[in-house]
């Protein structure tokens, strides 16, 4: 089951450094976007308060009508809030550097938070494990450890974790940044299939434009903590609207 996002004048400050300048956004249930530009233009730090691992500063997110940071009354609530832990339960993330528990085997790695966060017997997360270790091409590797893993490898291992947590929304920073290029197809792949399915609203954060483009059904174009531009994918790589877009755009490309 996939969630809507709403997300309404979202500003973030470190000090005196604001990162994210009054974000507002709307993704429907089950779209997939990217979210693109330079570096230190706030595409992390909008999924760092997404996963509720920042606070913001102010605004609002709302996952299908529920406000993260108010509960039913409209009230402030605590980091450590039961109605906080809630709706964050809808989020999951897939990170760039894989976090496997090196003592954990694969199948481990997956069973470990559907048993320990969501309390479900251990035969029906191995089941549920076992199944998305599979669905990412791993149903042969489910007893080994991390450490003879691939770098491709220990990536899917850490969709398949996050996959097994359910979760309507899901995140992903930089999934394919520390993969060899060869690599990067199959990743892709796996994100295209789960975006075929409309099972999960997905926001992927990236570098590299071909994987943007090919994974999403929508681009954002992020820079100096502000949407610059919003478009369908196909149309803001092929004839993006804004200046800042296409001079992004083009050095980008040259650079690769």
């Amino acid at each position: 089951m996939s969630a809507s996002l709403n997300i309404r004048n979202l500003h973030k400050r470190y000090g005196e450094l604001e990162v994210l300048r009054g974000i507002n956004l709307e993704i429907p249930a089950g779209q997939t976007v990217a979210v693109i530009g330079p570096s230190g233009s706030g595409k992390s730090t909008l999924l760092r308060v997404l996963m509720t691992l920042d606070q913001p500063t102010s605004g609002d997110i709302e996952i299908d009508g529920l406000s993260m940071w108010k509960d039913e009354q409209g009230r402030p609530v605590g980091a450590n809030s039961e109605h906080l832990r809630r709706v964050r339960g809808k989020i999951g993330m897939v990170f760039q550097h894989f976090n496997l528990f090196p003592h954990m085997t694969a199948l481990g790695n997956a069973m470990e938070a559907p048993v320990h966060v969501l309390g479900m017997p251990k035969d029906q997360a191995r089941e549920r494990a076992v199944e998305y270790l599979d669905m990412v091409g791993l149903g042969d590797k489910l007893d080994v450890y991390p450490a003879q893993l691939s770098g491709g490898q220990k990536q899917r291992v850490g969709i398949a974790r996050a996959l097994a947590m359910c979760p309507e929304i899901m995140l992903f920073d930089e999934v394919t940044s520390a993969l060899d290029p060869e690599l990067v197809g199959g990743i892709l792949q796996i994100l295209r299939d789960l975006s075929a399915r409309r099972s999960m609203t997905m926001i992927i954060v990236t570098h590299q434009m071909k994987f943007a483009e090919r994974s999403s059904d929508r681009t954002l174009f992020f820079d100096e903590g502000n949407i610059v531009e919003d478009a369908e994918s196909p149309v803001l790589f092929s004839q993006p609207k804004e200046a800042r877009t296409r001079q992004f755009l083009d050095s980008v490309i040259e650079g690769q």
